[in-house]
């Protein structure tokens, strides 16, 4: 049980702490993740970055827009 209780705490911790979007810099190659459903589309902008205390690159939110569609909007495609 304390593997379950620690492994929850980290979950904790890192809803609570809120992504801060970061600037762009020239020449940096950016991600594009798109979500669609048939009431919501979703687009984040996102960019990897080389961090110290990490072995993989971390991605940063650049942008983020979500659109829901109304009833008049999922009737086209």
């Amino acid at each position: 049980m304390p593997e379950a209780q620690e492994a929850l705490d980290m979950v904790k911790q890192l809803l609570t702490k809120a992504p801060i979007p970061v600037p762009p810099i020239d020449g940096e190659p950016l991600f594009l993740y798109i979500a669609a459903t048939m009431q919501v589309v979703s687009a984040t902008l996102v960019v990897e970055r080389e961090e110290e205390g990490h072995t993989l690159k971390v991605q940063h939110p650049m942008y983020f827009i979500s659109e829901v569609l109304f009833d008049s909007r999922t009737r086209y495609p």
